[in-house]
C-alpha cells in the first residue's frame, strides 16, 4: 500500500450517485465538503486496488476522509466519507507538514 501526499492537481473524475448522497448524509458530510477534500491542493491519497481514500481539511477547517471506488481508469464513484478523529487529524496533518492542535 502506498500513501501519496499531493500538492498539485491529479487528472481524475469523481462521480456521485444516489447511494453516494445517502452515505454522505448518514455520515453528516455534505457533497460540497467531499469535493473540497478531493480537490484540495494538499491531501493524502491512498490507492489500493480499486479503492481510493483521500483525506484533507475542508475550507471550514474540518478534516474529512472520502472513500471511492475506481470504475474506470481515473474515474471514481464516491461511496462514503467521514470526519477524522483527533488522532487521525494529527497523523494526516503531520503527513502534510501541518500542525493541528
Amino acid at each position: 500500500m502506498f500513501t501519496l501526499v499531493y500538492v498539485q492537481s491529479v487528472d481524475e473524475t469523481y462521480r456521485f450517485d444516489e447511494r453516494s448522497y445517502d452515505a454522505l448524509d448518514a455520515a453528516g458530510v455534505g457533497w460540497q465538503a467531499a469535493l473540497q477534500v478531493l480537490r484540495a491542493p494538499r491531501r493524502v491519497r491512498q490507492h489500493v486496488g480499486a479503492v481510493l481514500r483521500v483525506a484533507a481539511a475542508t475550507r471550514d477547517g474540518r478534516w474529512v476522509a472520502v472513500a471511492l471506488v475506481e470504475e474506470e481508469p481515473d474515474q471514481y464513484l464516491v461511496v462514503s466519507a467521514r470526519e477524522l478523529d483527533g488522532d487521525e487529524v494529527r497523523l494526516v496533518a503531520g503527513m502534510l507538514g501541518r500542525s493541528e492542535e
